[in-house]
């Protein structure tokens, strides 16, 4: 069966489709769910500055519902502030509705942190409150100790550079002067001398080469060396174990025994006994070979058999 309308009936019934979809639009935008099963949550707040209806309740960065209503207690002098909460997500007894800056240009929003292990809330229950410093609060409470001390390091600087001004006489600033010169003259002598370090390059190089020559030869001898060390640790040895000791007075009493002129060896180096003995041995011995030459028949007898 086919229905007629006239124009008036569609007219009517144009209307009411958006009557209809104008109170879904508005309760949307209001934050009202419609359809939904929705719990309903308060708390009390001492100030709610940045928060506003139908503004975003989260929990753990999750949106769960909205701010359903912001009432002032005039007696109270507060703020009583209804959450609209998600009735699939349960909300223990203890948890917290915490306002937190959720946008750098100043709006707030709420979260809830759950605390677990308390009975589920019902409906129209109340969750404590809390309040997170703003992130320029925080700035403003970090920057301010700050501004303190660079105030107290300024007064002292200024408190310095007076001291320094008095203490400087203008001979002493002048001697200052000349120091900074002084040094600029130095820095200068220490650039000269990087850049003729580095035009001589090569023949540091070269030098630097023939001292590795040099220390590989040194290398190559040290087992020579090794070797002769090795061989004066064993004469080194062997004086040790040699009787120096005997040795010595063996030879300090000869020579005691030797400059005593009442011994015979003494005697025989202190007078001229042996001396002229001896000179007068000679003397025979010449008068005996000079006799030997002149007759020496007298001496030789050959005799043939």
């Amino acid at each position: 069966m086919k229905i007629k309308l006239n124009r008036e009936q569609k007219i009517g019934l144009y209307a009411v489709v958006i009557i209809t979809a104008l109170f879904f639009v508005i309760n949307f935008l209001r934050g009202r769910d419609v359809f939904g099963s929705t719990n309903i949550y308060y708390t009390v707040y001492e100030n709610v500055d940045g928060l506003s209806k139908t503004g975003p309740v989260y929990i753990k960065g999750l949106k769960v519902g909205t701010i359903q209503d912001i009432d002032y207690q005039e007696e109270k002098d507060n703020f009583l502030v209804a959450l609209k909460v998600d009735s699939r997500y349960k909300i223990p007894e203890g948890s917290v509705a915490q306002i937190f800056n959720s946008s750098i240009l100043g709006g707030n929003s709420i979260r809830i942190n759950i605390i677990k292990g308390g009975r589920i809330l019902g409906e129209k229950d109340t969750l404590l409150p809390d309040v997170e410093l703003a992130l320029i609060d925080k700035l403003t409470g970090e920057l301010l100790p700050l501004k303190d001390q660079a105030s107290e390091l300024i007064t002292n600087l200024n408190k310095t550079f007076e001291n320094v001004n008095e203490v400087l006489d203008p001979k002493a600033k002048q001697h200052l002067a000349n120091s900074l010169e002084n040094l600029d003259k130095t820095l200068k002598s220490i650039k000269s001398i990087a850049s003729n370090l580095e035009n001589n390059g090569p023949e540091i190089s070269s030098l630097i080469d023939n001292l590795d020559n040099v220390s590989a030869s040194l290398d190559k001898s040290m087992g020579t060396l090794d070797k002769g060390l090795n061989n004066v640790v064993e004469i080194t040895d062997s004086l040790k174990k040699a009787d120096l000791a005997g040795t010595i007075t063996s030879l300090r009493k000869l020579l005691i025994d030797i400059n005593d002129p009442h011994g015979t060896v003494g005697k025989l180096i202190k007078t001229d006994t042996l001396h002229n003995s001896i000179d007068s041995l000679v003397r025979d011995i010449d008068v005996l070979i000079e006799s030997i030459q002149k007759d020496p028949k007298k001496y030789i007898k050959i005799s043939v058999f």
